[in-house]
């Protein structure tokens, strides 16, 4: 907080000196964030009507962290320059930070240029109000006009007899500052239904599936347990007109991505483990017994988001998967003009691929 005290004492001792234009502002934001047209307007709400001139040069670039904002805000005045970085889970609130931190400096220049009447104190200045980001407090103090450079320059409303607070005194009181809401809710339950997915392989034609994935997510983590049940497809039993199988699959499989995040589309890589249960029943002159088998997969595989809304995103995913047991298929009771006897007729693919598309509810 001392450098930004200084700041405002080189900032009053200047504008005593000469006069400049208004306050040079330049300022980077994300697409969806508040820009420099919105920071300048909240500026001019703050300190009212009228031109308002000043020798501050200001630099603000919003940029995302996973979900959180950071601002990073350089002030600067001739060869002293002044930072200050915040971070927050709104970027609405990070401007409004760095309005309020503008106009403070603006205001301390101003009361400066004012004629003061003899006999009477210098002018003090008001806290100026305004937002404030939940994860950062501000220090953002209001300075009276000073003779000297000393860093223990009196502050307006500073507690131990107008002295500045010190860094332990400071530390102390952010430990005590409530956590914010995003803090405490680092983690989201994740409901991808319904889930539309097209498989091609291990059996010999392409087959729709539908499923349902839940999962939670941690930071830019994800972590999810999918099911899936496959449309039902017939087999026909190669070289035996008139024989086949039925064959039906039901799937699970976990799925660990982590996330990589623009500020509207997301990408995941992730890697899959799964489990699937297969039943197998004759068809046409094959005897109509039911067989099943259980089969392993592991694999590879990556998911799009596009984020809607804090609540809803469009779900995009391909997957790859070896098949670790290869179930076979086989049929009883193949007669004349074959022999009674067992006919090994498929076995599934050493591979899969998968293309899935869906929407995924974030409670």
């Amino acid at each position: 907080m001392t450098g930004w005290i200084l700041l405002g004492l080189l900032a009053t001792s200047t504008a005593m000196a000469e006069p400049q234009p208004s306050i040079d502002i330049r300022w980077e934001a994300p697409p969806d964030c508040p820009q420099e047209s919105d920071v300048r307007d909240r500026i001019q709400k703050l300190l009212g009507s009228g031109r308002h001139d000043s020798h501050l040069r200001a630099e603000g670039t919003i940029t995302r962290i996973d979900r959180r904002f950071r601002l990073d805000l350089v002030v600067r005045v001739r060869d002293f320059v002044g930072t200050r970085s915040i971070e927050s889970s709104s970027c609405e609130d990070l401007a409004g930070a760095a309005a309020v931190e503008l106009g403070l400096l603006i205001h301390s220049t101003e009361a400066a240029l004012e004629p003061s009447r003899p006999g009477t104190p210098p002018q003090e200045l008001s806290p100026v109000r305004g937002s404030e980001p939940s994860s950062s407090r501000s220090d953002g103090t209001d300075v009276h006009p000073s003779q000297g450079t000393s860093d223990t320059s009196p502050t307006v409303g500073a507690p131990n007899g107008g002295k500045s607070p010190s860094k332990t005194e400071a530390e102390s009181e952010e430990r005590e500052q409530p956590p914010s809401m995003e803090s405490q809710r680092a983690w989201h339950a994740l409901v991808q239904a319904p889930i539309l997915e097209l498989g091609v392989g291990p059996l010999p034609q392409p087959a729709r599936g539908i499923g349902l994935s839940l999962g939670l997510e941690y930071a830019s983590w994800q972590l999810q347990l999918k099911g899936i049940s496959w449309q039902r497809q017939n087999v026909p039993a190669p070289g035996k007109p008139g024989y086949g199988a039925d064959v039906d699959r039901v799937g699970t499989a976990f799925w660990g991505c982590r996330e990589l995040r623009s500020s509207w589309f997301g990408l995941s890589p992730c890697v899959t483990v799964g489990v699937e249960r297969v039943s197998a029943t004759g068809t046409g002159l094959a005897t109509e017994r039911t067989q099943q088998a259980f089969g392993a997969t592991l694999g590879a595989g990556a998911q799009g988001r596009v984020y809607l809304a804090s609540w809803l995103r469009l779900l995009m995913a391909v997957g790859g998967q070896i098949e670790l047991s290869r179930p076979q298929i086989s049929i009883d009771g193949v007669g004349a003009p074959y022999t009674s006897e067992r006919f090994e007729m498929f076995r599934f693919a050493p591979a899969a691929l998968s293309v899935a598309v869906g929407v995924e509810w974030i409670l």
